[in-house]
C-alpha cells in the first residue's frame, strides 16, 4: 500500500482531532497512526475493508482449487467409501451413530 507522508498523523493528534479524520476518510484518504514514530494502525473508508474481505474470499477459492486440482492429478484413480476407511480406522459406524444419537437425546 503507498501512503503519502500527508496521511501520517501522530495517535495524539488523532485523539484529539477525530472528527477530522473522519471526514477526511470519508472523503476517501487512508489515514495512518503513528505512535512514537512508527506506524500503529490505520483509519480508512469502508471500501477498503470490502475490498480486504473479496480478496481474502478469493484467497480461500483459490487455495481449495489448487488442492482440487493437486487431488486430481495425484489421484491414483481408486475412491474409498467412507466405510472402508472407516474400517481402516478400527471405528465402527454403526456405534458412533448411535453414541452421536445417545448425545442428541441428552441435549433435549
Amino acid at each position: 500500500m503507498k501512503v503519502d507522508t500527508r496521511d501520517l498523523r501522530s495517535a495524539s493528534w488523532v485523539g484529539r482531532n477525530f472528527g477530522a479524520v473522519t471526514d477526511e476518510v470519508e472523503a476517501g484518504r487512508t489515514i495512518v497512526v503513528m505512535k512514537n514514530n512508527r506506524p500503529t494502525s490505520v483509519v480508512a473508508p469502508i471500501s477498503v475493508l470490502e475490498s480486504i474481505d473479496a480478496l481474502d474470499e478469493r484467497e480461500e477459492d483459490l487455495r481449495l482449487l489448487a488442492l482440487a486440482l493437486v487431488r486430481s492429478e495425484t489421484t491414483s484413480g481408486r475412491t474409498f467409501t467412507l466405510e472402508e476407511t472407516a474400517a481402516d480406522l478400527g471405528i465402527d459406524l454403526d456405534e458412533l451413530a448411535s453414541e452421536e444419537s445417545d448425545d442428541a437425546d441428552g441435549d433435549a
